[in-house]
């Protein structure tokens, strides 16, 4: 479904919600680690649970598109505000989460908030909360690289193989949670 909203509060010009666009990897790992896993480790502060997150909500990749390319929050609240009443008499329905976030002001501000400090490289987490979140990080890249290789190759990696996107994905982990220099 390619449903097409275009909202023009008074003060932009204009912005475009198309379901199914392409979002860069700076924008889905905002969301995904930025705030949906940052979100799990807040609540399992004990490390008690590892989550394997479905996909990022199109709506959601979207608006921290919106919000890393710099629109303020008052846009953003406009916007949105927008946006779920356009989907709401298109009877369109999300998940909890980010029905939550479309619909109540102190949610969407948590959101901005944790993409802005992803994205900025301003995490303020608890130690145990960025261990985990690393974890995931790691987990994801390796998921992905091991299925490269059965995808292309119609195999499991070998163990020299799984080594290496280990090491790559510890890396990766290590560039998307760097502390951005003062």
């Amino acid at each position: 479904m390619n449903n097409a909203f275009t909202i023009e509060p008074d003060h932009i010009v204009s912005n475009t919600y198309i379901e199914g666009q392409k979002y860069s990897d700076k924008v889905r790992n905002a969301v995904r680690y930025g705030y949906l896993y940052r979100k799990e480790a807040e609540k399992y502060e004990d490390g008690s649970i590892h989550a394997c997150l479905s996909e990022v909500p199109d709506v959601l990749l979207w608006l921290a598109k919106l919000i890393v390319t710099g629109a303020v929050w008052d846009v953003i609240k406009a916007v949105v505000k927008k946006l779920y009443s356009a989907f709401m008499q298109q009877g369109k329905r999300f998940d909890e989460e980010t029905e939550a976030i479309l619909k109540e002001e102190a949610n969407l501000k948590v959101f901005y908030e944790m993409v802005v400090e992803f994205y900025e490289h301003r995490l303020s987490v608890s130690e145990e909360q960025l261990k985990y979140i690393r974890e995931e990080i790691i987990a994801d890249y390796s998921g992905n690289e091991a299925g490269k290789i059965f995808e292309k190759e119609k195999r499991e990696p070998t163990i020299e193989e799984y080594k290496r996107i280990y090491r790559e994905a510890v890396l990766h982990a290590a560039e998307l949670l760097r502390k951005r220099k003062v």
